[in-house]
């Protein structure tokens, strides 16, 4: 027996088996012998003699609890039900630290039959025997993980097992997932790490941290994880050649994945490997051999009958071939390929969805059915609702898009898109304030969303807040952009210039547009009318002449250039913006306002027949022009047919009410000596347009003829607030003011006034008056002088100065400018 128990245990089995035979032969009662041949022959993995041999030692010694657990032990996968009961026996005999065991050997069969509780109290059980049990504190924690979701006891008991031994990489790794459970994604890659330093060869580890570093959105973290992978030793992945293509198409190097797949298809040709060489190819944009790796996959699924199986792998090889034809912008032939998808495996919502949006490029209103299909066999489908959206919206049913939108939302609160997409559907549906809420919900989810703030920009554009729309295309212009949208913002930000009056930035905007297309002869065009609103006309007629070169059809540009001449003012320059009028109107002679304007330089030159003769045209032609109206009634005015004049000006008024006809309808009716009708016009203009300054300053002549100096004070200094570059109404007030006896006040607008227009007679004549009210008479005398130099053939301004010298003193000089006088009246007298 002793030599046979010597060979046990150095596993010199077939010695060690011949001797217990031996001695069993010698007595068959010896239950030792029977217990040590069973052990032996298990070792030898020769279960059934194991189990004889055990069983006749229970037989000889029921109370063997050894022969008990290791029957129990063979049993374990053979019998799991007998198993139990020998390990229970086994602890209700001996249930001592020496017999720990057979707890834990019953806890794992109670976990392989999901008995949890029972496998817990088992595994405890053996921590009560002994604390140092790692594999027990690993099962009690799994348990709690992975079946009973009870994640931070299971913390604990990994915790406890890393206490025990620190050095576990298992207990790292449980813990770990256990973390990624409940969402400590920095603990659990903590707890990677260390199992990592542990084994940094275990391309498993590296892949979960990539995995949780994904999560965390640490995507440059967890690119570099699957990269190492990809570079270790590949012999440690030799025996995963899948998973080794699966890294490197993480890593972008596709031909070496496609090349690792091809060696698998050859060696194992099988529907799923091919299939995940196609997927991969169509990563790697070879969308030609990723159909025929499909194709390939849906031969080998093809059953003996030539018949495919009606199961979702098939559908989705079908599914993934339309993928491709769509990549390739074949259209027709993808459709097929999802109508075969959908063939196979009715309930495939994303088959319906692809299928759709083929429809909806082909044009065909079907679309909308398989949108509708998705949705209902996926409800959270968000593209799904996306594209019925954009299918509703291109159909102008922008309500009904706004409602699909709003799905969206639902599904994906923070969907870039989706806010996006509602807001445009909101500006198109003219709601500029809740789609500014939408593109505003845009940007804050992606600051660097240059379509939604240029849309936003002119949602503020709509709805007259200029400030912010200035804000959100000067933000715009900060940002990258492509030259197409540049050149959109800029165009805009220059109109909107253009409507607050601020014609110098709108003009510089338009030059930087010019730059971006140089070609466009509107731009061009907008340049010259800005210059000529900023009195800038030589510019403007440059601007004007550059529009012709591109476009010498362009009546606007004929027109413009010609406006710009006539400010000028010159002679000649009339005559050329007459040549300008006429080119315009013989490109088109329907030209209302090639007309009107001929017809203003035709008075300008003095020619008030012809030039009332093109506004009656002007008229002809468009009878709902006012411009057309007003324009001949300054002429009749100027022939002194000032009835005709007021009719032509209540004509304008029948087509609209402007602050400028009514001031005209008023000068008209002060001609006629019709003031209080005159008065009623001003005041009407100035309700109409409270900022027009002539309608004041006329109204406030009117006053200053009926000597009301306080109401005349008062409308002069409107006049001379909303337009102050206009020295009539200046030196009026100063008049105003000399009646007023504000003799300060005056002094200080004859100051002004002469600022204003140094070389206006007028101006120093009246200052002449004032001072020789004042007694003043050498400022008074100096004053009347510079008047004569400008207008030196006035008859009344001679006999002033004389008056005034003759205060002085200067007798001579007096009877010089008396005899002037009478000599300049004797001439106008006999002519």
């Amino acid at each position: 027996m002793k030599h046979g128990i010597h060979f046990f245990d150095r596993s010199v089995l077939t010695t060690a088996i011949q001797d217990f035979t031996a001695v069993i032969k010698e007595d068959p009662t010896n239950a030792q012998a029977r217990l040590y041949r069973g052990r032996a022959y298990a070792k030898q993995q020769q279960y059934r003699n194991a189990i004889e041999d055990l069983s006749a030692a229970l037989h000889l010694d029921p109370f063997c609890w050894l022969a008990f657990f290791y029957r129990g032990c063979i049993l374990r996968h053979l019998d799991p039900k007998r198993a139990v009961q020998d390990f229970s026996v086994s602890v209700l005999i001996n249930d001592t630290q020496e017999n720990f065991c057979s707890f834990l050997h019953r806890g794992i069969i109670y976990s392989e039959q999901c008995q949890w509780s029972l496998a817990i109290c088992d595994f405890e059980s053996v921590l009560a025997l002994d604390r140092s049990v790692i594999f027990a504190y690993l099962n009690i924690g799994l348990i709690l993980l992975l079946h009973l979701d009870q994640y931070y006891k299971a913390i604990r008991q990994f915790t406890k097992a890393i206490e025990t031994d620190p050095l576990n990489v298992r207990a790292y790794v449980c813990r770990a997932q256990a973390y990624h459970k409940i969402h400590n994604l920095p603990n659990a890659v903590k707890d990677i790490n260390r199992a990592i330093h542990l084994y940094p060869n275990k391309s498993q580890l590296c892949i979960l941290r990539g995995q949780y570093l994904m999560e965390m959105k640490k995507y440059e973290l967890a690119s570099l994880c699957i990269h190492q992978v990809a570079e270790m030793d590949e012999g440690s992945l030799k025996s995963q050649p899948v998973q080794r293509a699966l890294i490197q198409s993480f890593c972008q190097n596709h031909n070496k994945a496609i090349e690792y797949l091809r060696e698998v298809t050859a060696i194992q040709p099988e529907p799923s490997m091919f299939v995940l060489l196609g997927k991969i190819q169509m990563k790697a944009k070879k969308t030609k051999d990723a159909v025929q790796s499909f194709k390939q996959a849906i031969k080998l699924l093809i059953t003996s009958a030539k018949t495919l199986p009606t199961t979702f792998e098939a559908a989705e090889m079908y599914y993934l071939i339309g993928l491709c034809y769509m990549e390739q912008v074949s259209l027709l032939q993808a459709c097929d390929a999802f109508c075969m998808a959908i063939r196979l495996h009715s309930s495939y919502p994303d088959a319906f969805y692809q299928r759709g949006l083929c429809r909806m490029q082909l044009g065909q209103a079907k679309c909308i059915q398989d949108f509708n299909r998705t949705l209902a066999l996926c409800p959270s489908h968000f593209q799904a609702y996306m594209s019925r959206a954009v299918y509703y919206g291109s159909k102008g049913r922008c309500s009904k898009a706004i409602l699909n939108c709003n799905e969206a939302i639902k599904i994906h609160p923070n969907s870039v898109r989706a806010y996006f997409y509602r807001g445009t559907l909101k500006y198109h549906n003219k709601t500029y304030k809740v789609a500014i809420e939408d593109l505003s919900k845009t940007i804050d989810l992606n600051k660097s969303c240059v379509l939604a703030y240029y849309n936003r920009a002119v949602c503020y554009h709509q709805i007259k807040d200029f400030r912010k729309a200035l804000k959100d295309y000067g933000i715009l212009l900060l940002l990258e952009l492509s030259k197409e949208i540049a050149f959109k913002v800029l165009i805009n930000r220059g109109l909107l210039y253009v409507e607050l009056g601020d014609y110098a930035n709108a003009c510089e905007d338009f030059k930087v547009a010019t730059l971006h297309n140089p070609f466009d002869s509107q731009i061009f065009q907008a340049i010259g009318i800005c210059y000529h609103r900023l009195n800038e006309f030589e510019e403007a007629v440059r601007s004007f002449n550059q529009v012709l070169k591109l476009d010498p059809m362009s009546v606007d540009a004929y027109v413009g250039r010609g406006n710009s001449y006539m400010e000028n003012g010159h002679e000649a320059d009339r005559k050329q913006a007459q040549k300008d009028f006429l080119k315009a109107l013989h490109l088109n002679p329907k030209c209302v306002k090639a007309r009107i304007c001929l017809g203003y330089n035709l008075q300008a030159l003095g020619k008030f027949q012809k030039a009332w003769n093109q506004f009656t045209i002007a008229v002809g032609i468009d009878p709902k022009c006012h411009a057309a109206y007003d324009g001949r009634a300054s002429v009749c005015l100027q022939m002194g047919e000032t009835f005709a004049a007021f009719q032509d000006t209540n004509a304008a008024l029948k087509l609209t009410t402007t602050a400028p006809l009514l001031t005209n309808r008023g000068v008209i009716n002060q001609f006629m000596g019709y003031l209080s009708c005159a008065m009623r016009d001003y005041q009407h203009a100035i309700s109409v347009d409270p900022d027009y300054a002539l309608a004041y300053f006329n109204a406030g002549n009117i006053y200053f003829h009926n000597r009301q100096f306080s109401q005349a004070y008062c409308y002069y200094s409107k006049a001379s607030q909303l337009d102050p570059r206009n020295e009539s109404a200046v030196m009026n007030r100063a008049i105003t003011n000399t009646f007023l006896k504000n003799i300060k006040e005056a002094k200080e607008d004859f100051e002004k006034a002469v600022c204003l227009c140094p070389f206006s007679a007028a101006v120093y004549f009246n200052r002449a008056h004032f001072y020789n009210g004042l007694k003043q008479y050498e400022l008074a005398e100096k004053d009347i002088s510079t008047a004569l130099s400008i207008q030196p053939n006035d008859a009344l301004m001679y006999k002033f100065r004389a008056d005034i010298r003759g205060k002085l003193g200067f007798r001579k000089e007096a009877i010089d400018d008396y005899k002037q006088a009478v000599s300049i009246q004797e001439q106008i007298n006999s002519m």
